[in-house]
């Protein structure tokens, strides 16, 4: 499973904004792929990734299911940057998630199985998410409603090469277009483990 660095923008929307920039964003590059997602998080019970800047996270996407690996990567100015491995499983694992020796039942990354040393996976909870992909290029464009349980977050991620020659591009047309967005500071799980008190 060889990883990659994953280079995002992340821009935090209102619901009318969101809205709007749905219809924008279908007239100027086609039909939305729609993606309603299920996140699950894991971890060892002392959290042994998250004091690597790791998260461990399956995702049912559609009828899909999808394993991602993360690690934060420092990084200057307001894209993030992640080092990411993922690898899709079979969905039939995902009603097992919750059963004792998940761990042996992954892909695992070899420093991701080494970061957890042994220890077994506790379920750190999870989210929704109704994405809207759009492409552009070679960037990826990912309208999102995420629900937390207790409240719902509209943002527009950005997938890029190019995180500031892309910033400068969409920020100017969402300006034409008349939508306001503002950056967003966190990622959606840095913001889940915030409602649940995990900071």
């Amino acid at each position: 499973m060889p990883g990659h660095t994953e280079i995002e923008l992340k821009w935090a929307l209102t619901p009318e904004a969101h809205a709007a920039l749905a219809g924008h964003l279908a007239a100027e590059l086609g039909p939305a792929h729609v993606l309603r997602q299920e996140n699950r998080f894991f971890d060892s019970a002392d959290l042994r990734l998250r004091a690597q800047r790791m998260n461990l996270r399956l995702r049912l996407e559609n009828d899909r299911l999808l394993m991602t690996c993360k690690q934060k990567i420092a990084h200057p100015g307001e894209a993030f940057r992640h080092q990411e491995w993922e690898v899709w499983l079979d969905p039939a694992l995902w009603p097992r998630i919750g059963e004792p020796g998940l761990a042996a039942l992954l892909p695992l990354p070899d420093h991701v199985r080494e970061s957890l040393g042994g220890a077994a996976l506790t379920a750190l909870g999870g989210f929704a998410n109704l994405r809207h992909e759009f492409h552009h290029r070679d960037e990826l464009l990912c309208l999102d409603r995420t629900d937390f349980g207790h409240r719902v977050d509209h943002e527009l991620e950005i997938e890029t090469p190019t995180p500031e020659a892309t910033s400068r591009t969409w920020g100017e047309r969402l300006k034409v277009w008349g939508i306001p967005y503002s950056l967003q500071p966190t990622t959606k799980f840095a913001r889940y483990l915030e409602t649940r008190g995990h900071r």
